[in-house]
């Protein structure tokens, strides 16, 4: 059976399930929705319901997640009616009582499928026991199913199956052949098709960016509401492989201190309001960037061509033009549209070695050093204020996947962290900010100005709790207040000892919420913002794009200008958290499926790393090249046992904890799925 990874992946990518505080009316009639889902019936006596996302076990059980401080209901098969894995569904809740471990024990019972899981399944198709099978990538479908219809597929292809109700339980119907099953790519191909990802252009939007020039409109570069920016130092800063630039600099010393440009690539000038190119931006939401190749929000004559920002071509933006004080603090800011001439493409990497001195490069880049100096300088100090405000730091880990050129995975490890990326991120987030704060304060129509903020809620007091009984069981000599402010969690992971620092650390992050986007302010508590927005990468996010245009609409007229887009702004919210919970979820997949192709060639070889997640059937290794695996409980000694309060599993003398260096041998590989065991 496929494990559930937990820890690091699970909190990253919680669903948005919740329970409602409504009340359902029962009088035991069925009916049936126009869509083809199953309702259970209309009520009279009033018993407590729930929706939320439906978390299947094949056909014999599952759970609607609950929200922020609720427990989940378990669902039982005869209680499914017709639900299955990913569906947002409505239930009554049958029973509750406590639980053996605490908390509340919930079953529930599906009255209606609120909609259905727009996934499709890709599977791969077996012959076993004379018969034709499919076996789901995602065995929250089950591990096997008969197949009705092979549709043209043979044995070994990978495939797009559609579930079939039969008499005798669900039934598989192939509806699209993918490809053999061991085709180099065909784990990209496979996630790429279950998330249901668009892949290509429809005419209509290719003909709407094709009939773009090839260079900026002279005559709107010089429309008076336009600032002309061509004259200072500009530049961009991205990664080496990076193709689409939608961020630039600037930097100067002042008397009282900096002045700092942040200039955005101005995409709301092409695509237009509801036109093909908009829909298919709102459609897709984001770019999504996958280990081997990017699937783009935008076609490629846009977002690699007359909306990015190339080295030596003018452009049209939108500018974050920023006014700091000599220790670093914003002192006021302004936001205009303009136009540009980007005066150097850098990377990471070079920018770093020109910061340690490099000799070569920094002659090389003569016109843009001295800018790379003042840049580091401001960083530096914005970095200090961030820290003394509370902001809190996860130490996150990103993985570098090589490929060779036949495609396959060549080599995997840690992507270093460069201050020069660092740098960037400092200048992104200080735009982000001025821009939220900005607008947060516009009135438009006696109301407050329509806007898409990145919202990061406070943790519920319940996940709080449950932190703090961890800490208390670890003998951390520290606890979290139930209604913390970012200071506090920050000064938490300060004071752990070094030992269980990383454990700590990870426990913490699981507490957090999750961030989204939100048509309603409520600050960003990770980053200790009372303001905080997605400004900067119009090209590679609808959200960006969104507030981009009520701020050209307001820039050019003012308060009426803006009234329209009050529907506007929480759709685009909604349907950008959704995308954005999708893309994250496919290339974390795609990094799975990259990784265990790696560690295919090493089976049998030894490794150490350090236990990243525990739980009641095991415990996760990460290794130092990023790739993690499983100890399964049941490769373990019998009397091994699993402490949920102090997430660790004790084995007679031995206890393994996280946070813990453990060396492993790597037992198998099969799909994105990687087993070890104790060396």
């Amino acid at each position: 059976m496929k494990y559930e990874k937990k820890g690091k992946y699970n909190n990253n990518n919680r669903d948005g399930s919740h329970s409602n505080g409504g009340r359902a009316r029962h009088d035991g009639k069925g009916s049936q929705s126009r869509d083809g889902s199953r309702r259970s019936g209309v009520f009279d006596a009033e018993i407590p319901a729930v929706t939320g996302v439906l978390d299947c076990k094949g056909e014999r059980f599952g759970f609607i997640r609950g929200g922020e401080g609720e427990s989940d209901v378990f669902v039982s098969a005869s209680n499914l009616c017709g639900a299955r894995h990913g569906d947002v569904v409505r239930a009554i809740i049958t029973s509750d009582r406590p639980a053996r471990e605490g908390g509340r024990r919930r079953e529930g019972r599906v009255i209606s499928i609120e909609e259905r899981n727009p996934d499709n399944i890709v599977a791969t198709v077996v012959y076993r026991d004379n018969a034709f099978c499919a076996v789901p990538d995602d065995r929250h479908y089950g591990e096997l199913l008969e197949i009705n219809g092979l549709g043209g597929a043979s044995e070994h292809d990978k495939v797009i199956i559609e579930l079939v109700q039969t008499s005798r339980g669900d039934r598989a119907r192939v509806i699209a052949v993918l490809g053999r099953f061991d085709e180099i790519g065909m784990d990209v191909k496979s996630v790429i098709a279950a998330h249901n990802l668009r892949t290509e252009f429809p005419r209509d939007v290719t003909e709407q960016a094709d009939a773009y020039p090839d260079v900026i409109d002279s005559a709107e570069a010089a429309k008076p509401y336009r600032r002309d920016f061509r004259d200072r130092v500009i530049f961009t800063i991205d990664g080496s492989d990076s193709k689409d630039f939608d961020d630039a600099v600037s930097v100067e010393k002042t008397e009282s201190g900096y002045s700092l440009g942040v200039y955005i690539a101005d995409v709301a000038e092409y695509v237009t309001e509801n036109s093909p190119l908009d829909r298919e931006a709102l459609a897709r939401g984001t770019s999504v960037y996958l280990a081997d190749r990017v699937i783009p929000m935008l076609p490629e004559k846009l977002s690699n061509g007359l909306c990015s920002l190339n080295e030596g071509e003018d452009r049209l933006v939108l500018a974050a033009l920023i006014e700091l004080d000599n220790d670093g603090n914003r002192i006021k800011s302004e936001v205009c549209e303009g136009v540009i001439r980007s005066a150097a493409r850098l990377t990471y990497t070079g920018v770093q070695a020109m910061l340690d001195g490099d000799e070569r490069l920094r002659e090389k880049f003569a016109h843009v050093a001295p800018s790379l100096d003042i840049m580091k300088e401001l960083a530096q100090k914005r970095v200090k204020i961030r820290e003394g405000r509370g902001s809190i730091e996860f130490d996150l880990t990103e993985t570098e996947i090589k490929f060779d050129e036949h495609g396959r995975v060549k080599d995997i490890a840690k992507k270093p962290r460069l201050f020069s990326a660092q740098i960037i991120e400092e200048f992104m987030i200080l735009a982000n900010c001025a821009v939220a704060e900005k607008f947060s304060k516009v009135k438009a129509g006696g109301k407050k100005l329509p806007f898409v903020y990145r919202v990061h809620e406070r943790p519920s007091p319940e996940k709080l709790a449950a932190l703090n009984d961890y800490l208390d069981a670890v003998g951390a000599g520290v606890t979290c207040p139930l209604n913390p402010v970012p200071s506090q969690v920050a000064k938490l992971l300060s004071r752990v000892g070094e030992d269980i620092s990383t454990a700590v650390a990870k426990v913490t992050l699981r507490a957090m919420a999750k961030a989204d986007y939100q048509a309603e302010n409520k600050g960003h508590f990770g980053l200790a913002e009372p303001f905080y927005c997605h400004f900067t990468s119009p090209i590679r996010r609808y959200p960006d794009l969104a507030i981009h245009r009520i701020i050209k609409a307001y820039l050019r007229g003012g308060e009426k200008a803006v009234v329209k887009y009050r529907d506007f702004a929480p759709v685009a919210a909604m349907r950008s958290s959704k995308a954005e919970r999708t893309a994250q979820d496919c290339e974390r997949k795609v990094d799975d499926y990259k990784k265990a192709e790696y560690m295919s060639h090493r089976v049998g070889e030894k490794f150490v790393g350090t236990i990243s997640s525990v739980t009641d059937f095991g415990f996760f290794v990460e290794l130092e090249n990023t790739a993690e695996g499983l100890v399964r409980m049941s490769a373990l000694p019998p009397a091994a046992t699993f402490d949920s309060k102090r997430l660790c599993i004790s084995c007679g003398r031995a206890l393994f904890r996280l946070g813990d260096r453990v060396y492993i041998i790597v037992e198998k590989v099969e799909g994105d799925r990687i087993d070890f065991i104790l060396a």
